[in-house]
């Protein structure tokens, strides 16, 4: 059997560190604004793609549509979202932000900075900056291959 240092791979220490750093940005918000970070997505997708179906939502933070309904029912109660039927079709709802949200997004920004400011320390801009393009790059190399892996199993299924 081979051996393989599991815990040491790049897979598993960017999954950790990601895991990690939602960890600790859920707490800070929570404890500071009394959001949690799952809402936090529904925020800051909203502000860059105002008027998404519950689906579109979904699809951008990355979770199934049904997950996000209580969390949209919950987000519309406090007044942070608020459900519109579409102006060509009142049988989709469409989900936009509300002024009382727009009060909160400097709070949150100020909690990922901080944040950003306790992750950091003690790691140099270089650091940081050959980090970030190793990760990019990875990102890169992945995405190439699952768009490769996906024509692939496309041209199989076809035939």
């Amino acid at each position: 059997m081979k051996k393989f240092d599991y815990e040491n791979s790049f897979g598993f220490v960017i999954y950790s560190a990601s895991k990690t750093f939602q960890k600790a940005f859920d707490l800070e918000l929570r404890k500071k604004i009394g959001i949690t970070i799952t809402q936090s997505k529904v925020i800051f997708s909203l502000y860059s793609h105002s008027g998404l179906t519950q689906r579109e939502l979904a699809d951008k933070i990355g979770v199934e549509s049904p997950t996000l309904v209580p969390i949209i029912d919950k987000m519309e109660e406090d007044g942070y979202v608020q459900r519109r039927s579409d102006l060509n079709d009142r049988r989709i709802k469409r989900i936009y932000t509300t002024s009382k949200t727009d009060s909160l997004w400097d709070s949150i920004i100020e909690c990922a900075a901080n944040l950003r400011k306790i992750s950091i320390k003690d790691v140099s801009e270089q650091e940081i900056k050959s980090a970030l393009g190793v990760v990019k790059k990875i990102t890169e190399n992945l995405t190439s291959y699952l768009g490769d892996s996906e024509v692939e199993v496309l041209k199989k299924t076809k035939n």
